[in-house]
């Protein structure tokens, strides 16, 4: 049976635990789908939660929407042992905005990608995100190769039509009849694609999305941000929570970034003495960080580097194509900050450490990219030194969490110490030198 919350106080650490009630804020990645669907996926991956680690988690049914800031949020309450802990999970919605992009016409989709994709050699942008992660410039730039050899394709059949009509005594009509049938192909070829699961269409807007918010041309999402800035300032200045962590996820990493910049600027001392964390996963900042014209962006991520009332852990993994798994943001950057700068912190989370066997080989037999993505916010087979939900409904600071981890301890939903780190299974080939087990 759930609780009240006014069982649950706020108020300083007792008997070990740190947090009591939490605020989590979630900013999800550029996907149309509305938020309620992974409420009820986050559920699924509760009960998995609380399986592995022998917890109670006890979830609302109800949830509550907010405007002017679109948002959706619901509660859970972890029992672990002595410790219990309410946490409000609200989804910062930007979705409306992702599903305005997918209802662009097909033909204006595959003509703006070519944009993109020239825009990308030209500036160097490619060069750059190839030097930082070639799996993840292979990852981001497949569609527009796509879409090109699609292209040449449909000229090519537009051709071989246009010179069989014209071999009729009609070379206008064969013309016409060539580029008609050519482009009705092309958009033939795209559309079986998207209506068979691909994610073609999708990574063409998402690409398309990153450049306009490097270049801040969407004006739309730039004040949706504004908005995301005025309720994470909000949720801290209220001081109901002993921690408010805010969660950027894949594309949501740069939203998350740039709207607590934003909040820090509107008033820099507003986390003055609270527990303010933010934890970006899978996370694609650079994308946007390394175009020409997103200086603005880049010293956003400067001043959270150097901003000593908030604690910023990335997250990142080797396994994920979709990611920079090799140097934080500012290291990349290169970014003039001082050597002694708290933020971020930065952790390599391995699939050995958060699956089983059979379901790493799954992952890897059927190039399940996107879910391997979205393990990050997932619940994990072992108890593992990354383990989100521990971050998202323990009673340890998320700041106490990466501590923990540093000192090769497991993150963990209880109070009493976690236990050590399992060892890397046989099956697996060695880590690098540079990486720990």
């Amino acid at each position: 049976m759930t609780k009240p919350a006014d069982e649950f106080g706020t108020g300083g650490p007792a008997g070990g635990q740190e947090v009591r009630r939490r605020h989590l804020v979630y900013v999800p990645g550029y996907d149309p789908r509305d938020p309620d669907l992974y409420r009820r996926l986050s559920v699924f991956e509760l009960r998995r939660f609380a399986k592995l680690w022998g917890v109670v988690v006890d979830v609302d049914r109800d949830d509550v929407t907010r405007t002017p800031t679109p948002s959706l949020s619901w509660r859970a309450r972890l029992t672990a042992g002595d410790a219990r802990v309410e946490t409000t999970y609200e989804t910062l919605r930007w979705d409306d905005l992702v599903r305005r992009d997918f209802a662009a016409p097909l033909l204006a989709t595959l003509v703006r990608s070519l944009r993109t994709g020239v825009e990308v050699i030209v500036t160097g942008l490619l060069w750059r995100i190839w030097r930082a992660a070639p799996w993840c410039a292979v990852a981001w730039f497949y569609p527009m190769l796509t879409v090109i050899a699609l292209f040449a394709l449909s000229v090519w059949g537009g051709v071989a039509i246009a010179d069989l009509v014209a071999g009729h005594g009609a070379p206008v009509l064969g013309v016409l009849v060539g580029v008609a049938l050519g482009l009705a192909l092309l958009l033939g070829v795209v559309a079986a694609l998207r209506r068979s699961g691909s994610f073609l269409v999708h990574l063409i807007d998402d690409g398309r999305s990153q450049r306009r918010y490097a270049t801040r041309a969407d004006r739309e999402l730039d004040a949706r941000v504004d908005a995301f800035a005025a309720r994470i300032r909000e949720i801290v200045e209220a001081r109901a929570a002993d921690e408010v962590l805010v969660v950027g996820h894949s594309s949501g990493s740069f939203v998350a970034i740039d709207a607590i910049a934003r909040a820090y600027e509107a008033s820099p001392d507003f986390a003055r003495g609270s527990n303010f964390a933010l934890l970006t996963v899978g996370a694609s900042e650079l994308l946007v960080a390394f175009h020409p014209r997103a200086g603005w962006f880049r010293e956003r991520i400067r001043r959270l580097a150097i901003e000593p009332s908030l604690f910023w852990a990335e997250v990142v993994g080797p396994w994920d194509t979709l990611n920079f798994p090799h140097r934080d943001p500012v290291t990349e950057l290169g970014l003039d900050v001082p050597a002694d700068r708290p933020n971020p912190t930065f952790r390599r989370a391995f699939l050995t450490k958060m699956l089983g066997q059979h379901s790493i080989k799954s992952l890897q037999k059927g190039w399940r990219v996107f879910r391997a993505h979205f393990q990050f916010v997932m619940a994990n087979e072992v108890r593992g030194p990354y383990d989100y939900f521990s971050l998202v409904l323990g009673p340890w600071t998320a700041r106490s969490q990466f501590a923990r981890t540093a000192d090769g301890r497991l993150m963990s939903p209880k109070v009493e110490p976690a236990p050590p780190p399992l060892p890397r299974p046989d099956w697996m080939p060695p880590l690098p030198k540079d990486h720990k087990d």
